[in-house]
């Protein structure tokens, strides 16, 4: 190995900015015109050690060759920071463009980087690559935590608004990607606070630290927005109450990607409003990971993490326990999880074998109905997931999953009403397989799907009466009564093509439900379009109009009790939308600016007309959702330099109006109390300590509609939302492999209400260590 350490010498001028060890490595490139191998991440390029690169004389005719005149001090001052906006064309591309001005050293796709220094180009094109290579390493080189890769990432990932991934900077539509490092930092421990952060997606909690949360995304309800879980469909067909209960803990998550606006020509029924994708990644390493926390109410959690890597195989397993006392009365929880994913190398290709389970059970304090604030609720859910993805140029990724959910809802947690009979008891099986291939030519990228979806549920309250009741394990005297199975099959067809300055990626989705079918012929089309065009280097202008679909759940069409009531004569939703606007990235900063509108029709929601009257499920017969968003964010590490005491400022804000053609009589519990605002501030600096650090976040919102108050006889009104801000915190300390934190959420004590009439948490003390060990 070469190792280069602030050299004295003039030729190594190159060197003299970085104050840290680089390595040169060797790096697979593909010689063919097309591009790396692309997860559902990033673009990656694995990195593999040769101790025979020590006494290379291409290496070392290559330092000697360096001509300090020409490469100067001003253009290496920004080897500091990952210098991709020096290049017009992919770094895929690269290699292509010499093979014909020099030897091709190998039959084999890779080749020593020092080889292309040596062929015969241009002494600047040669420095810019040497610059960049040195840039990519010093990157690397200064991740700490337990997320850093042992493979080296582009610091533009590519991510899934499309069925062919595009880099960041090509994409004509509004998404948010939270690296594994990002979320670290921050002052959260669930999934839901994540997202909180996220000026478009409108979190509403009804237990905190992601005891159940409901995904609201761009104005839509929490059934509108799609969960997938390393691409997979993870929406529960019961309810979208349970579309955030997911397999796995957020320490095991690698990033989190956020697309606002609809996505069915690529995700398929239910990317309504937009979709959460969380993805998980087995290391490339051998790691040990550990974390414990304590906090107020009895909060205590514990995580552990091991990472087992060989030559071709790759293994995460991680598990995580906590629980609660809960805040106010009867919101106590206790949560388990456990997780795996294994990745395997083959000849043709990688298996991908992903395995969870998660149980948990809370307080379900004024949950679904302020009438009753004694509830209670238990949920079991396991998964598994098994995926290809072969080598070849024309890229087929086949995937089988199954989940299923257990649910048992409990009206009265202890002394129940005379009236009361039994507790709510379902079964939910969502099981699938899907196929993506992505097929190459001169004339673009060319995506062809398919995906065959089975959603049943066995209920004793939910469905169609069953001919023969089914026993319900380790429950006496209760059985299934109620059941019913519907099939979803889509087939997907998109294109992608780049014409110089101009992106365009244009799709169809042919979908059929069999359930649909028993009121309609269940066939539907949803076409749908982007387009962006690249004024500048470091600006694009994009335009997108998609079309969206979602079918009711279960407990849209099936649920009767004393406060809501369902309506199995309910239609699919439909929505087209159109969206403009404008994104920047430049060195250290990013930002974007866009408005939108979405026509829905049958928009599905629970109204009522009197606050004493239950609610019922109805097709609203249209709704109008105007908005525009704004992001930005200010990197100084890059900026200024590593060690700046500010490190990032991130803000982002989105405003919204709704028209709905509903009677203004009809109160709604989902659809029609949209956020007006919502802005987010977040704000990273130092503490004059080196290592020592603060993260702070702040959210404004602005809810339109109200929620149901009760008098002391028991008789409701209705009660406006106020607007309000909440300010979380987080310091922290690192030393070698070890981590220290505190954090508060909402640390000016601020008392609100955000979903019905559920008192939120006010402020909430926790600390903690985690230790991440390379072993």
């Amino acid at each position: 190995m070469v190792f280069f350490k602030r050299w004295s010498r003039k030729s190594y001028g190159a060197f003299k900015t970085l104050s840290k060890e680089v390595k040169i490595c060797i790096l697979d490139i593909d010689f063919q015109r097309k591009a790396p191998i692309v997860d559902n991440t990033s673009i990656h390029y694995h990195r593999t050690y040769d101790d025979s690169l020590d006494d290379d004389p291409l290496l070392l005719e290559l330092i000697e060759d360096i001509d300090e005149e020409e490469s100067g001090n001003r253009f290496f001052k920004r080897l500091r920071s990952p210098i991709h906006s020096l290049l017009t064309l992919p770094l895929y591309t690269i290699p292509s463009l010499f093979i014909s001005q020099g030897k091709h050293y190998s039959n084999r796709l890779q080749t020593y980087i020092p080889i292309l220094f040596k062929m015969k180009i241009s002494t600047t094109l040669m420095t810019t690559l040497f610059c960049l290579l040195s840039s990519f390493l010093y990157a690397q080189n200064s991740v700490k935590d337990s997320t850093e890769m042992s493979e080296y990432y582009l610091e533009e990932v590519t991510v899934n608004s499309g069925r062919v991934p595009q880099v960041y900077s090509d994409q004509a539509r509004i998404i948010t990607f939270i690296d594994a490092e990002s979320i670290q930092e921050m002052p959260v421990q669930s999934f839901d606070q994540v997202l909180g952060y996220v000026a478009g997606v409108d979190m509403r909690s009804r237990g905190p630290l992601g005891v159940q949360g409901d995904v609201n995304i761009r104005g839509g309800s929490f059934d509108q927005s799609l969960i997938l879980l390393n691409g997979l469909n993870m929406n529960n067909p019961q309810t979208g109450h349970l579309n955030l209960f997911l397999p796995v803990d957020l320490e095991a998550a690698y990033a989190v990607e956020v697309l606002e606006g609809p996505a069915s020509r690529v995700f398929g029924a239910n990317a309504f409003t937009g979709a959460v994708n969380v993805q998980t990644k087995p290391l490339d390493k051998n790691n040990l990971y550990a974390h414990m926390m304590f906090g107020d109410y009895g909060l205590q959690k514990y995580t552990g993490r091991v990472n087992l890597s060989t030559e071709k195989t790759r293994h995460l397993v991680t598990g995580s326990y906590k629980k609660s006392d809960g805040y106010i009365d009867n919101t106590d929880f206790e949560d388990v999880t456990f997780f795996y994913h294994g990745s395997y190398d083959v000849k043709g290709g990688t298996f991908d074998l992903t395995a969870g389970m998660s149980d948990k059970g809370f307080g379900a304090n004024s949950f679904y109905t302020p009438a009753y604030p004694n509830q209670y609720e238990r949920n079991k859910l396991y998964h598994g997931s098994l995926k290809f993805t072969n080598n070849g140029d024309i890229k087929i990724s086949p995937t089988i999953y199954w989940n299923r959910t257990y649910d048992r809802y409990e009206l009265f947690r202890d002394n129940p009403a005379e009236w009361y009979t039994h507790h709510n008891y379902h079964q939910m099986d969502a099981a699938g397989v899907n196929v993506n291939s992505i097929i190459p030519s001169k004339f673009g990228k060319t995506s062809i799907g398919f995906d065959a979806r089975y959603e049943g549920i066995k209920s004793n309250v939910l469905g169609e009466e069953l001919n023969n009741p089914i026993p319900i394990n380790g429950v006496d005297n209760t059985a299934y009564t109620h059941g019913k199975e519907r099939f979803n099959y889509s087939l997907f067809l998109e294109h992608n093509i780049v014409l110089g300055k101009f992106t365009a990626s244009a799709g169809l989705m042919f979908n059929y439900n069999t359930q649909l079918a028993e009121s309609s012929d269940g066939f539907d089309v949803f076409p749908g379009a982007d387009i962006s065009y690249q004024l500048s280097n470091s600006v694009r202008l994009f335009g997108t109009v998609n079309t969206a679909m979602r079918i009711p759940t279960y407990t849209d069409l099936y649920y009767a009790g004393p406060t809501n009531i369902g309506n199995d004569s309910l239609k699919e939703e439909r929505a087209v939308t159109y969206e403009i606007g404008s994104k920047i990235d430049k060195k250290g900063f990013s930002g974007s600016v866009s408005a939108f509108r979405r026509y829905g029709s049958n928009i599905i929601d629970w109204v009522r007309t009197d606050p004493n009257e239950p609610w019922q499920a109805q097709n609203l017969t249209s709704l109008t959702t105007t908005g525009i968003t704004a992001n930005a964010a200010l990197d100084f590490r890059t900026l200024l330099h590593e060690e700046a005491f500010l490190k990032n400022i991130r803000m982002s804000y989105i405003w919204m109006t709704a028209d709905q053609s509903a009677p203004d009589s009809l109160a709604s519990n989902y659809v029609l109390d949209q956020l007006n605002h919502k802005l987010t501030f977040g704000l990273q600096h130092g503490l004059f300590i080196k290592n020592l650090k603060a993260d702070w976040q702040l959210v404004y919102q602005d809810r339109n509609g109200s929620y149901t108050v009760y008098d002391p006889n028991g008789d409701g009104y209705e009660q406006a939302y106020d607007p309000f801000t909440t300010v979380d915190l987080r310091i922290s300390y690192d030393y070698k492999m070890m981590y220290f934190y505190a954090e508060a959420s909402n640390i000016f004590d601020v008392q609100y209400h955000d979903i019905g009439n559920i008192p939120q948490p006010g402020r909430w003390f926790r600390a903690g260590v985690r230790m991440n060990l390379d072993l």
